[in-house]
């Protein structure tokens, strides 16, 4: 059985799996949609919020970006980080943040950023030392370091705390620090940084993509990837002048619609979609195609749900868009876990939180809703 499975897995990937996939002249040799995230050229949808955080850095403004999971926070970051490693006079650094206090691996992981030695054996005040001696030498030599804070989580005050201390014990330094997390979050530890907080100066807040927005990230994605495109110095292709074949325009505002306008859960499910035409050798993509796969994702999503997770679901069903205190309140369980079925929801889709009238707010998407409704009536 063993021996089986083992040749079978070998099978695949020697195979490829569904790919390479030729729809109508493209040439895919790899999925579009993977889990990465190889060229900022692929950054789509907020070029206005890009800009902001260029000025911001400009004036020296430390920015917290803001946002629910899977909006497009660390791409935003990356971008900027990815375009300043060009520009003469700036040296980024982009670190994961950690949950608890400022700990030697983050303070190892910012000196490997700044090219600078790591002593092993140093005590986390030393690594400090260190860190504040390399920034204050860049600073002499009219090098401008901005540090991009990736992902802050719940527990991360005391981190955030340290990281602001920097601004504080350095005299000769103009540091911009760029924070992202969701607005949870941010709402969680704003309290307990005080009074450091109010040097933050701005905070930028996704929302999630316009239907426009959408289909330039399809469009970014296909094109990087296809082999015929002008981006892989072929003679250039439908993907050159924004096509989003082998999808429909219908079937993006599909996508778009019924699933999430935020970029991360875009790129998944056209991940799962596109996969799946490939393995059936679909030419066209289209709004049908593209409804079909969404209930049977989410189908087989709302079948793998806890108990607490699929009661949420059901309430926000009949009660439409609730704050996490009245999901707490409705479904009779602790806060804590309450959030960890929320955000578990939100990685996969099938919920989605916005800024309400009582604060944040979740809601099923409508395929979600759409999905529940099928089984009801079943």
């Amino acid at each position: 059985m063993t021996d089986d499975l083992i040749s079978e897995m070998k099978r695949e990937f020697e195979s490829g799996g569904n790919w390479p996939y030729a729809p109508d002249g493209h040439q895919f040799e790899n999925n579009p949609f993977a889990e990465q995230w190889p060229d900022p050229r692929l950054f789509a949808g907020y070029e206005d919020e890009l800009r902001r955080l260029r000025e911001n850095i400009q004036r020296n403004i430390n920015t917290f970006i803001t946002g629910p999971f899977g909006t497009g926070k660390t791409i935003l970051t990356r971008t900027m980080y990815e375009v300043l490693q060009d520009i003469e006079g700036y040296q980024p650094v982009f670190v994961p943040v950690q949950k608890g206090r400022y700990s030697k691996t983050m303070a190892k992981r910012i000196l490997d950023e700044l090219n600078e030695p790591v002593d092993s054996t140093a005590g986390q005040a030393d690594l400090y030392e260190d860190i504040m001696e390399a920034l204050e030498q860049r600073y002499e030599n009219d090098i401008r370091t901005v540090i991009f804070y990736d992902e802050v989580i719940n527990g991360s005050d005391g981190t955030l705390r340290q990281i602001l201390h920097l601004q504080r014990d350095i005299d000769d330094w103009e540091p911009v620090v760029v924070f992202n997390g969701t607005a949870h979050m941010l709402d969680q530890i704003h309290s307990k940084i005080e009074p450091l907080s109010d040097r933050i100066g701005d905070e930028i807040t996704l929302s999630g993509l316009d239907p426009s927005g959408a289909a330039d990230l399809v469009n970014k994605r296909l094109r990087f990837y296809c082999e015929a495109s002008e981006w892989n110095g072929d003679s250039g292709c439908t993907h050159d002048d924004e096509s989003v074949e082998p999808f429909t325009r219908e079937a993006v505002e599909l996508l778009h619609q019924d699933v999430t306008p935020y970029p991360r859960h875009l790129r998944r499910q056209c991940n799962k979609v596109i996969e799946e035409a490939a393995r059936e050798e679909i030419g066209v993509i289209d709004f049908e195609f593209v409804r079909e796969v969404l209930s049977d994702d989410a189908a087989q999503k709302l079948d793998e749900l806890s108990e607490l997770a699929l009661d949420i679901v059901k309430f926000l069903n009949e009660a439409g868009g609730s704050t996490a205190n009245a999901i707490s309140e409705s479904v009779e369980a602790s806060a804590y876990n309450v959030q960890e079925s929320l955000t578990e929801l939100e990685k996969e889709g099938l919920i989605r939180a916005t800024d309400g009238n009582r604060g944040i707010e979740y809601k099923l998407t409508d395929q979600t809703g759409r999905e529940l409704s099928n089984i009801s009536q079943s």
